[in-house]
């Protein structure tokens, strides 16, 4: 199976198409974006959406979404621009009509209802963290880093400044200021990204200031935190960046940017972690990772080398495979397009 990717990072062309076939990287082309370091896509594939992840937009505190319609051949064409009134905007997601966008810099939330073209409006009020961690030179305030949805209908919010996992209801994330259930991390861990398997009662943690991969069982209001797993050799920092679930939900992949590694866990039975192997990531500050739609390869952005890097599974192992040059690359898409033979 041949596949296109969606490559986001910094830069004024920081949107890239990537090919790979059979373990193999090229460049297509890369199209007008300010610092769109992270990508999603809509549920049905045909529409792209990047945060423009700034300080400042339009002469106002904060950073940007667009909306891109996707042409035949995959191509972007934007659509529209709206403001995140919130500032470095990181990571952004799709939840039924809502596309939500986090705010790293001012530790918020922004959330855009999208039309029947699938373009973000005028934005809902900002949901807002508030507190400190005891880091002062990381937690001096909220930091949130990622929203996703849950297999069992949250919203699980990531806030690296506070030391939590918010849980909102889904069905409520429209409204004004929703409700969140809490759940801490041990102080000073800075929880970055989680991953949610389907079917399981365990769920993970990616924590950026410790290095550690936690292991919680439970749903929100009874979560417990069962195990723990670190992300390198301990001998350095290494701040860990990037979680994902592989296709088939049984694999962890997990990338440390202090000493340049690709993690790769299983997931038992039980739903313990055990590594299966930690290798160079073959590039500069692994920013993000992400698996091929079908499990059999990994795709790396290494952020500081300027290049993405292509792994094959085999049996548990990670087999270096390819890299291209790609300017300050911070996250990996796949394309819902994809070719045979």
């Amino acid at each position: 199976m041949n596949y296109k990717l969606y490559v986001g990072g910094y830069g004024t062309e920081s949107i890239t198409r990537v090919a790979l076939r059979d373990g193999r990287l090229k460049v297509i082309e890369s199209f007008p974006a300010i610092n769109a370091s992270y990508l999603c896509l809509s549920a049905d594939g045909r529409r792209l959406y990047a945060v423009g992840e700034t300080e400042r937009f339009r002469g106002e505190p904060g950073g940007s979404v667009q909306s891109y319609d996707l042409d035949a051949a995959g191509r972007p064409s934007q659509t529209a621009i709206q403001p995140t009134s919130g500032e470095l905007p990181c990571h952004l997601t799709v939840v039924g009509d809502l596309l939500i966008a986090s705010n790293y810099g001012s530790g918020s939330l922004s959330r855009y209802p999208l039309d029947a073209q699938g373009r973000p409006g005028t934005m809902l009020p900002l949901i807002r963290h508030e507190g400190r961690g005891p880091r002062a030179d990381r937690q001096a305030g909220p930091h949130v880093h990622q929203a996703q949805l849950t297999p069992q209908g949250w919203l699980a919010v990531s806030d690296l400044g506070l030391d939590a996992v918010f849980f909102y209801p889904a069905p409520e994330i429209a409204a004004d200021q929703p409700a969140a259930l809490r759940v801490a991390t041990p102080a000073g861990f800075g929880p970055r990204h989680c991953a949610f398997p389907r079917g399981r009662d365990t769920w993970y943690v990616l924590c950026e200031l410790e290095s550690q991969l936690l292991i919680y069982r439970g749903a929100p209001a009874e979560a417990t935190l069962i195990g723990r797993v670190p992300v390198g050799d301990g001998s350095a920092p290494n701040a860990p960046a990037a979680l994902r679930l592989s296709p088939d939900q049984r694999l962890l992949a997990a990338t440390g940017r202090g000493q340049n590694v690709i993690s790769l866990f299983s997931i038992g039975e039980n739903g313990m972690l055990a590594r299966l192997t930690e290798v160079s990531s073959r590039g500069d500050w692994p920013r993000d990772v992400q698996f091929s739609p079908d499990g059999k390869y990994l795709v790396c952005a290494n952020e500081r080398s300027n290049t993405l890097t292509a792994f094959s599974l085999e049996e548990g192992r990670l087999e270096y495979r390819s890299s291209v040059h790609v300017p300050s690359p911070a996250c990996v898409l796949f394309s819902a397009m994809q070719t045979e033979g």
